[in-house]
């Protein structure tokens, strides 16, 4: 009860002094706390910048760290592709030596083979050939397999297939297939 008494007399106080204009009781803790919330504010922009500079800084790192773990990743299987190549000294006959290897695993006989294409670009020489052939399903299964499954890196770039007139099951197909050669992998093994 006291204390509710002596609320109401403060309040009575404040109330007089307001009504007589008397505000220096009232400036200096005002002056007080708007110092006080200024040096607050003023601290806390500073801690906030450091914060913000701070995550920057991590968020920086953590990029450079991104990008260094993606060139090794990038620069692993880059060389993981060129042991795949074949070797560049016999890129006239490489690819067609594959060819007659597998079709002789398959048991078939080429009806037509294009002409043996070599493209240099940059680093790399394209290398691609054209070739006709009739066979069965599961024969043009199995050579699909073998040429993409090669060790060594070659690719059908195209295939064409169409059922062979007057013969049940087999197929007259023209296949594109292509690898590359790296001109200089001594110069690539010396780049690592």
């Amino acid at each position: 009860m006291k204390f509710f008494n002596n609320l109401k007399d403060g309040i009575d106080n404040i109330k007089n002094m307001l009504y007589e204009k008397n505000y220096m009781p009232f400036l200096r803790p005002i002056i007080a706390v708007v110092i006080v919330f200024g040096i607050i504010y003023y601290l806390n922009g500073i801690a906030q910048s450091k914060v913000v500079e701070t995550q920057r800084k991590v968020d920086a790192k953590k990029a450079e760290s991104d990008s260094a773990r993606e060139y090794q990743e990038s620069k692993a299987l880059y060389e993981k592709l060129l042991t795949q190549l074949p070797n560049y000294e016999k890129k006239d006959e490489w690819l067609l030596s594959q060819l007659l290897i597998f079709y002789n695993k398959i048991g078939v006989e080429p009806t037509r083979t294009g002409k043996h294409i070599l493209d240099e670009e940059g680093d790399f020489t394209h290398s691609s050939v054209i070739v006709d052939l009739e066979l069965t399903y599961e024969q043009l299964g199995k050579l699909i397999e073998m040429i993409e499954n090669n060790p060594e890196f070659m690719r059908i770039s195209s295939l064409g297939i169409k059922r062979a007139e007057g013969s049940l099951g087999r197929l007259k197909v023209t296949i594109k297939i292509h690898t590359l050669f790296l001109k200089d992998k001594k110069s690539a093994d010396a780049t690592k």
